[in-house]
Parts: structure tokens; sequence; C-alpha cells
């Protein structure tokens, strides 16, 4: 169907206030460009027709191919998820930023970039401490580009079977080669240990060679991202396979207090000092203070008050180093330690 016959008929609808005509041509223009190979270009069109409504399971589901199965457990390789983070929510370093953006700028003109003889970045690896933000970023870049998100299961990956693991990786990039995705390999120690590792077993090093061969030889365009809190452990040769590595530092105190004030906006209380109280969370991570605001929040919703007090937060950081020593002996000193309150 010629162009300007489409767009008569999307403003006819818009005019007629007649949805179901709206939105049957704005699907078709949808597929129409995903036809031309304008896969971002699709998938941004059909977020906002979505109106970043995250959809079940089940509708997503239903876009796709069904997932990958490991053969033994019978469980799903992997999971399609719809994320609504976005960068501006997340608190980012300005290097990191910068490289962010760099790369989502290069994927959106990928085909700009390809005429050119060239490729964008679209490998990355994420490495540093445990809630810093890596699995939360590579959300926040699947939305921004409007692409769902295959979140690499490696719980079932990972197999007992002899030459099972290498095989459901197989049965991994094939399935993302089908289509455009943003691709998490979240724990990605668990397949890339070093193979000089004199503890490790041959299998684990017929993975990491596997995995190799079948990065090199991925030609989908998808946005791949590798995430690990053990990058000291990874096999030497997979830090060349990425183009980017992207380094997850626990926050500052000022970064802390620019979250606190974030995520406790709606309920801010110009009396309280949040600085104050950022600086007694000093090496925590983003992760800690997420769980902090998010039990002030549960407090003034369950009191029915619209402003936070010091005791409020007082009482969720109280709550939190609690949680901390908990965790710290159960660790046998492997978490930080934390101060008594």
């Amino acid at each position: 169907m010629a162009r300007a016959d489409l767009l008569k008929q999307l403003f006819k609808a818009f005019r007629d206030s007649d949805r179901d005509s709206f939105m049957e041509v704005a699907h078709f223009i949808v597929d129409e460009e995903r036809k031309k190979h304008h896969v971002i270009l699709a998938n941004e069109l059909r977020r906002i027709l979505d109106n970043h409504v995250v959809p079940t399971q089940s509708r997503m589901m239903d876009r796709f191919h069904p997932p990958p199965m490991d053969h033994d457990k019978r469980s799903p390789l992997l999971e399609i998820r719809n994320p609504d983070r976005f960068l501006h929510d997340l608190i980012i370093d300005s290097t990191n930023d910068d490289l962010i953006l760099s790369v989502i700028r290069e994927f959106r003109q990928w085909d700009v970039l390809e005429s050119n003889g060239l490729r964008p970045n679209h490998k990355l690896l994420f490495c540093g401490p445990p809630g810093c933000g890596k699995t939360v970023t590579a959300e926040a870049i699947a939305t921004e580009l409007g692409l769902p998100m295959v979140y690499v299961r490696f719980d079932s990956v990972v197999s007992s079977l002899l030459g099972e693991t290498a095989s459901n990786l197989r049965r991994v990039f094939d399935y993302i080669g089908q289509d455009t995705w943003v691709v998490l390999f979240d724990e990605f120690d668990a397949i890339g240990r070093s193979r000089d590792d004199v503890t490790e077993h041959g299998e684990i090093k017929r993975v990491v060679s596997s995995f190799l061969q079948m990065l090199d030889n991925f030609d989908g365009r998808s946005l791949i991202i590798a995430a690990t809190n053990f990058e000291q452990s990874l096999d030497p040769a997979l830090w060349r396979r990425f183009d980017e590595v992207v380094r997850f530092e626990r926050p500052t105190v000022h970064q802390i207090e620019k979250l606190m004030q974030a995520r406790l906006r709606y309920i801010a209380n110009r009396r309280v000092s949040i600085k104050k109280y950022a600086s007694q969370l000093e090496g925590s991570t983003f992760a800690d203070v997420e769980r902090i605001c998010l039990a002030v929040l549960k407090i003034c919703a369950l009191d029915g008050k619209k402003r936070f007090s010091v005791n409020d937060l007082a009482t969720a950081i109280r709550k939190h180093k609690v949680r901390r020593r908990a965790m710290s002996r159960s660790n046998s000193g492997a978490m930080p330690k934390v101060d008594s309150a």
C-alpha cells in the first residue's frame, strides 16, 4: 500500500476517533518498517503504540517464538522481558554515561555505519561489585532502544550433562539471531571462568571455547551485554571479544544523596537533611540505597503520611544495617563491615 494512502487512513481514523482502524493501520506501518529491516524504528513505534505498558508474559510470548528449552530439565533457557527503566532514572557517573550514550547512538545508526563498511559497538562487558547498577543499566538501554530484553538464565543453561551446556548456549545464540534484542548474560562468570584455572574441569574449558566461537560468529543485529561480579575470574580471551568494558563502582556519598532525593522526591521533607543520612551510608551499593528508600515509602504509605520524617529514615537505615550485619556473619565476613547504628 502506498505510503500516502496509509497516512490518509491514519489521519482519518484519528479524526473519526476510530481507535480500531487507527491501530490496524499503525501496526501495518510497523510491520512494513520491520520488513524493510528498519528494526529499531519498528520497535520504537511499537513501544509508542503500547504506551510503555509492560505486557504480560503471555502477551509477550505470543509476539515471539517460544524460547529454547534445556532438554534435561525442560526449563526455558531465557526470559523475554520488556523493561521500563530509563537512563535518567539511574545515577551513572559521567564517564559511563558518555560511553553508554555512544553505544546507543551507534546502535540506532547501525545502517549508516554499515553502509560505510563499519559496525557499531554491540558487545559490552559490565563488571563490578554486586548491586551497583549492571542489570538495571542493561534494562535502561533496552528501554531507550525500544527493544525487548533477553535475559539468559544460567541456572538453566548450565547442565550437569556432559556437553549439554555448550548445546544450550548454541540454542540461545540460534534464538537471538532470529530478531533484534538487548541480550543480557547475567552472572557471566558462571560460564566464562578462566581456562587456566587448575580447579576447573574440562567441561567448563570446552564451554568457554564454544562461547568464544559463538560470539565471534554471531552476526545478528542485537546488543549483547555480559555482566559479572567476578571479572577477575574471567578467561583472558573473553575480554578481547567485547567492544567496550564498563566498570560499575560503589556510589559516592554525593551519588547516594542524589539517588535518595530522586526516590523520595514525592514524599520529600525539606526539614530533613538527606545529605546527613547519605554520609552514613558511605560504602553501600545502589541496591542498598534503593532498598532503604523503598522501606521509607512503605512506612509512609502504611501510616498514610505525605511526608517522611527523620524517624522514618532512621528506622529504614537501622533495619538495613541489621540486615547487613546478619549477611556479614552468614558469609563469614565476605560482606563489607557495617558501623553500628
